[in-house]
C-alpha cells in the first residue's frame, strides 16, 4: 500500500508538471467516457433500475404468449379477466396476485365545472400491498372497496397530482374528486418515487377495479376476447421464477383445454417485473446495444488520442526511466508507475465525463415525440457510478498499456540510445497505427451518421398521403363519461356542427384511428366472383387496414378523392352499407376496371355468418397507414355513422394557424358538456413526429457521435503530425539549407499525414460496408451501401485530414533554416 501511495503522489506531480498534456488527455477521455455514461444512464433507467417497490426481485408479471405468432412483434399480450381469476385461484407459487389495467386510461377530472384530462389505472385492492408500496399520505384501498363500487368509491392519486393539481394541501385528504362525472373519495397519496411498474408510465389516479364501469364502460369482465389486464404476483418464500413459469404454463394448458376457441394457441409467460417483456424489450435491447457500440467506438478514438499523447510524453522521459532501471527498478515497477499515471488521468476524465452525462442524459428524452406521454427519471445511481468507475479504470489501463510497455524496457544501452532512427521508427509505427485506427473508426461512424441523416431527409420528404399543413387533431372519448351510443351520436354530431361554424375552419370530421398513429385495425374482406386469390369458400380473401370516418373526413385531412364521393349524412345506420377504398385495394380486386358500385363482403372466410355486403362509393389516394416507410398497402374506410365508435379524433382543417381555433373548439366542447375534456391536442405537423421518431433519433444521435468522433480523430492526427514535424525539425533545417523549397517541405509532411489518413479511410470503408447493414431497418429511400454517402464521407474525412496535416506542416516550413539546425 505504501508503494501504491508513493506511485499516486509521484503521478500527481508528473501530471502537474505537464498540465497542457494532462488537460488534453482529460478532455478527450471526458468526451469518450461522458458519451458512454450518457447512454448507459438511459439504459439503466429503461431496463436495469428496478421499480420503487419492496423486494422487486420477488415480483413477477404474467402475460399471454401467442404461440402461433412466434417470438416476434405482437407475440405477447395482456390477460383477460377470466384467465386472471383462474391463475389467482389455482396457483400455489404466489403469495398474492394483483391486477392493473395496463398503462392508464383517459379519465376526465372535473373541477370548477371544467374537465381536465388525466391518466387513470384500475387496480385491485391488494395492488399496493402486493408491490409493498406504502402511501405517503392517507391509506391504500380496503378489501371491501374492491367488492362494490359503493356510494363514494375510493381513489388514490400520484404525488405529482397531489402537489400540482391539489396544491399539496392535507385538508384535501378525504375530500371528493369528480372523475368521469362520478364522485370519489380521496383516501391516499402514493410516494413520489412510485410511478407504476411499467417503465415510462405516468398514472395520475388509481381506482379500484370494482368501479371499472365508470372509468372504462367498454370493458367486459366476463369476456375472454378482451386482453387488458397486467397481472403482478409476489413469489412465495423459496419459490423460484422457473417454478412459477412451469406452474403458469400448466395452468394455461388447463384453460386451453376448457376454452380451446380462445386459448388453444396461448400459454402463460412469466417475467420479472423489472423487465419489459416481448417485443418491447427486444427492440430496446437492440437499440441499447447499437448505441453502446457507437459510443464505445467514440471511446476507442479517445483512448487512441490519449495513448498517442502519452507516447509522445514518454519519449521525453527516457533518462528518468533509464535512471530508475539503473537503480534497480524492475520492469513491473516501471509499468505500474506509468499505468498509475494513466489511470489517474482516466479517472479525472471519468469525473468530468460523469458531469457531462448528468447534464446530457436527460436531454435524450427531448427526442421523444410530445404526443407520447412517457416519464423516465434519469439520474445517477450506484449502477451509473460503478459503470463510470469501471469504464475509467479500464480506459486508463487500455490507453496506458502501450506507453507503459514501451518505456519500461530494461535494455539500458537501447534506452541511452533512444532517439536513434531505429527507436524512433518503433514509436512512430505505434503512433501511426493508433492514428490509422482512429480514422477507420471515425469513418464507420460518419458513414452511419450520413446514411441516417439522408434517410431522415428522405423520410421527411415522403408523401404520407394526406396534407399535414393547417390541420389540428384532438381526441375525445364520450364513453368514459357514461355516454351510450345514442347520446354519443348526438354529442358528436352537435360538436361537428359547432366546430364547423367557427371562424377560420374550412372543414371538420371524425376518425376512430389516425393514420401513422399508435393504433391500427385489420379486417378480412372478400369479393364474390373475383379471381384475386381464392379463399376456401371460392371468394377472394384479403386482410386490409380499415378505419371509421365521418363525412368531410377526406377534405379535412387532405386526402384526394380520385373517383366517386365522400361519405354523407345519408350514410346512416338505416342506409345500405358503403365503403371507400384506396387505389391499391381497387387494383387488387378490379384491375383495369371501375370499382364504383362493386360490393365488398366485410368479414373473413371464417366469419361467414356476419358477412355484410358494402358498396364501394369512392376511391381515394393511397397513403401511409402504419409506418412512413411501408410499401403501398390496401386500405378501406367505413362510414362512421354506420359504425359508431366512442373514442374518436376530431380533425379540423383551418384557413390559417391551426392553434387559432383551439379556444373555440374547447368552448364548443364545454358548451355541450362542461365536464368533458379534450385529450392530446396537436397539429398534423406535430403528429408526424411519431412516425419519424426512429429516423430522427438515429440520425441525430449518430450525427452527434459521428461529429464527436471526427473532432477527436482529427485532434489525434493533428497532435501526431505536430509531434512528428517537431521531431524532424533538424531534418527540415538541413533540407532547406540544401535548397528545399516550402512546397517540398509541405509535401513531405502532408504526405505522411495523408498516408495515414488514406489507409484509415480504406479500412473504415470496409468496416462501414459491413456495419451499416445493421441500419437497414431504420433507413428510408436509401440503401445501407449508398455510394453517394460513402463517397461524400470519404471526401469529407480526407479533406479534414489534409487540414490536420497541413497546419503543422505549414508551421514547420516557415521556420528559419538556422533556427531549425540549432533545434535540439
Amino acid at each position: 500500500m505504501g508503494t501504491f501511495i508513493q506511485d499516486v503522489r509521484y503521478a500527481l506531480r508528473m501530471i502537474a508538471r505537464k498540465p497542457g498534456t494532462a488537460a488534453v488527455v482529460v478532455l478527450s477521455l471526458a468526451l469518450g467516457v461522458g458519451a458512454n455514461t450518457t447512454i448507459f444512464s438511459v439504459i439503466n433507467a429503461l431496463l436495469l433500475r428496478p421499480p420503487a417497490v419492496e423486494q422487486p426481485e420477488r415480483l413477477v408479471d404474467i402475460y399471454q404468449h401467442v404461440k402461433t405468432r412466434g417470438s416476434g412483434v405482437g407475440a405477447y399480450r395482456q390477460l383477460n379477466y377470466p384467465d386472471f381469476g383462474y391463475y389467482r385461484d389455482h396457483n400455489t407459487v404466489f403469495s398474492a396476485l394483483a391486477r392493473a389495467s395496463g398503462e392508464g386510461s383517459d379519465v376526465v377530472w372535473s373541477r370548477d365545472s371544467q374537465g381536465q384530462a388525466v391518466k387513470g389505472v384500475l387496480v385491485t385492492a391488494n395492488y399496493f400491498a402486493v408491490l409493498g408500496v406504502k402511501p405517503a399520505l392517507g391509506r391504500t384501498f380496503l378489501p371491501e372497496e374492491d367488492q362494490s363500487a359503493g356510494a363514494n368509491p375510493a381513489v388514490m392519486v400520484s404525488h405529482a397530482f397531489w402537489e400540482q393539481r391539489l396544491g399539496g394541501d392535507r385538508a384535501n385528504l378525504s375530500k371528493p374528486l369528480t372523475l368521469n362525472g362520478r364522485t370519489y373519495q380521496l383516501v391516499g397519496v402514493v410516494p413520489a418515487s412510485f410511478h407504476g411498474v411499467i417503465v415510462g408510465s405516468m398514472p395520475d389516479v388509481w381506482i379500484p377495479m370494482a368501479v371499472h364501469q365508470s372509468v372504462s364502460p367498454g370493458l367486459d369482465l366476463t369476456s375472454r376476447n378482451m386482453s387488458w389486464l397486467t397481472a403482478t404476483g409476489r413469489l412465495k418464500p423459496g419459490v423460484t421464477l422457473q417454478q412459477a413459469r412451469a406452474e403458469m404454463i400448466v395452468l394455461s394448458e388447463q384453460i386451453a383445454q376448457a376454452f380451446p376457441e380462445t386459448n388453444k394457441d396461448t400459454e402463460a409467460a412469466a417475467y420479472p417485473t423489472s423487465m419489459i417483456p416481448g417485443p418491447f424489450r427486444g427492440f430496446l435491447s437492440i437499440l441499447s446495444m447499437a448505441l453502446m457500440a457507437v459510443v464505445g467506438m467514440v471511446l476507442l478514438i479517445a483512448c487512441a488520442n490519449a495513448a498517442n499523447l502519452l507516447l509522445a510524453q514518454a519519449s521525453a522521459r527516457w533518462r528518468e526511466m533509464a535512471v530508475r532501471a539503473a537503480l534497480g527498478a524492475n520492469r513491473w515497477r516501471l509499468v505500474r508507475q506509468t499505468l498509475t499515471e494513466s489511470v489517474l488521468l482516466a479517472c479525472m476524465g471519468g469525473v468530468a465525463g460523469l458531469v457531462l452525462a448528468v447534464i446530457a442524459a436527460p436531454m435524450v428524452l427531448w427526442l421523444k415525440p410530445p404526443n407520447i406521454p412517457f416519464f423516465l427519471e434519469i439520474k445517477p445511481d450506484w449502477r451509473v457510478l460503478t459503470f463510470t468507475l469501471v469504464a475509467s479504470v479500464v480506459t486508463g489501463l487500455f490507453f496506458g498499456l502501450a506507453p507503459a510497455l514501451h518505456t519500461s524496457k530494461l535494455d539500458l544501452v537501447s534506452r541511452l540510445k533512444d532517439g536513434t532512427p531505429g527507436s524512433g521508427r518503433v514509436k512512430s509505427r505505434l503512433r501511426s497505427v493508433l492514428v490509422t485506427a482512429q480514422v477507420a473508426v471515425c469513418m464507420v461512424l460518419l458513414v452511419g451518421a450520413g446514411l441516417c441523416l439522408r434517410s431522415l431527409l428522405n423520410a421527411q420528404s415522403i408523401d404520407p398521403g394526406f396534407d399535414t399543413n393547417r390541420a389540428l387533431v384532438v381526441s375525445l372519448n364520450a364513453e368514459t363519461f357514461g355516454y351510450d351510443e345514442a347520446r354519443g351520436r348526438v354529442l358528436y354530431k352537435s360538436l361537428l356542427d359547432r366546430v364547423g361554424a367557427l371562424p377560420g375552419v374550412r372543414s371538420v370530421s371524425l376518425v376512430d384511428m389516425m393514420p401513422l398513429g399508435t393504433q391500427s385495425r385489420m379486417e378480412g374482406i372478400n369479393v364474390a366472383g373475383s379471381q384475386a386469390g381464392l379463399s376456401r369458400e371460392g371468394e377472394s380473401g384479403l386482410l386490409t387496414g380499415s378505419s371509421f370516418v365521418a363525412p368531410n373526413y377526406f377534405r379535412a385531412i387532405g386526402i384526394p378523392v380520385l373517383r366517386g364521393r365522400e361519405f354523407t349524412e345519408k350514410d346512416n345506420p338505416g342506409a345500405p352499407p358503403v365503403v371507400i377504398i384506396n387505389e391499391v385495394l381497387a387494383r387488387h380486386f378490379w384491375p383495369g376496371k371501375d370499382p364504383l358500385g362493386q360490393r365488398i363482403l366485410l368479414g373473413g372466410p371464417e366469419d361467414s355468418k356476419t358477412k355484410v355486403a358494402a358498396e364501394v362509393v369512392g376511391v381515394v389516394k393511397t397513403g401511409k397507414y402504419r409506418s412512413i416507410g411501408e410499401d403501398p398497402q390496401p386500405f378501406m374506410y367505413r362510414a362512421y355513422w354506420q359504425n359508431y365508435w366512442a373514442n374518436v379524433h376530431v380533425v379540423v382543417r383551418t384557413e390559417g394557424d391551426p392553434w387559432s381555433v383551439m379556444s373555440g373548439l374547447r368552448r364548443a366542447v364545454q358548451e355541450l358538456d362542461p365536464n368533458l375534456a379534450i385529450f392530446d391536442a396537436e397539429t398534423m405537423t406535430e403528429l408526424m413526429r411519431l412516425p419519424l421518431f426512429p429516423a430522427h433519433t438515429a440520425g441525430l444521435l449518430l450525427g452527434i457521435f459521428g461529429g464527436l468522433a471526427l473532432v477527436l480523430a482529427m485532434a489525434g492526427l493533428y497532435g501526431v503530425m505536430s509531434y512528428l514535424v517537431a521531431q524532424r525539425t533538424q531534418e527540415v533545417g538541413v533540407r532547406m539549407a540544401l535548397g528545399a523549397q516550402v512546397g517540398d517541405i509541405l509535401k513531405l509532411a502532408v504526405g505522411e499525414g495523408m498516408r495515414l489518413a488514406l489507409i484509415g479511410v480504406a479500412l473504415g470503408l470496409a468496416g462501414a460496408f459491413a456495419a451499416t447493414r445493421l441500419l437497414s431497418s431504420l433507413l428510408y429511400g436509401i440503401r445501407a451501401t449508398d455510394l453517394v454517402t460513402f463517397s461524400a464521407v470519404s471526401l469529407l474525412l480526407t479533406g479534414v485530414a489534409f487540414l490536420a496535416s497541413y497546419i503543422p506542416a505549414r508551421r514547420a516550413a516557415r521556420v528559419s533554416p538556422i533556427v531549425a539546425l540549432r533545434y535540439e
